[in-house]
């Protein structure tokens, strides 16, 4: 009998990461949230980090705004008509593990180099890395992390 079989089917309406997949599957989503996390706030800097055009950046925006990972907030410089800085939400930040899982997986699978970026403690200065932990706080390696249906009680 094949593996397979053993797996109950999961409706991708259910699946977290069927959903996930249909807003960060989207390029432009990711670039615009690296340069969220980067700390740019505003437009024209978004734009020209990640050569996206003004049409599809403010299309974007409004999508993040609306979805809840950007927060909208006015500004406005001497002389000049009101704008907006796109910041992160809570909810976006909760996206930090993915994110960085996808930055170290591209410098090691795509880039095929030693990391520009590396994540550190701010306290020690220690590297770090994302891994799994198990609910005690130890560290699980890969290999003994399996998707088990949710049981419910």
């Amino acid at each position: 009998m094949s593996k397979d079989k053993l797996l109950p089917y999961i409706s991708p309406e259910l699946c977290g990461l069927a959903e996930g997949a249909k807003i960060l599957g989207d390029q432009w989503i990711l670039l615009i949230l690296r340069e969220a996390f980067y700390g740019v706030t505003r437009f024209e800097t978004m734009r020209i980090h990640t050569g996206i055009t003004k049409q599809t950046l403010a299309t974007r925006l409004k999508l993040m705004t609306e979805l809840g990972l950007l927060s909208r907030i006015p500004y406005r410089e001497e002389g000049a008509r009101e704008r907006y800085e796109y910041q992160l939400t809570d909810k976006s930040r909760t996206l930090a593990p993915v994110l960085l899982s996808l930055m170290e997986w591209g410098h090691k699978h795509v880039l095929h180099t030693a990391p520009h970026l590396t994540l550190v403690d701010k306290e020690s200065g220690d590297p770090v890395h994302i891994g799994y932990v198990n609910a005690q706080g130890h560290e699980v390696k890969q290999n003994h992390v399996q998707i088990v249906p949710t049981t419910k009680g």
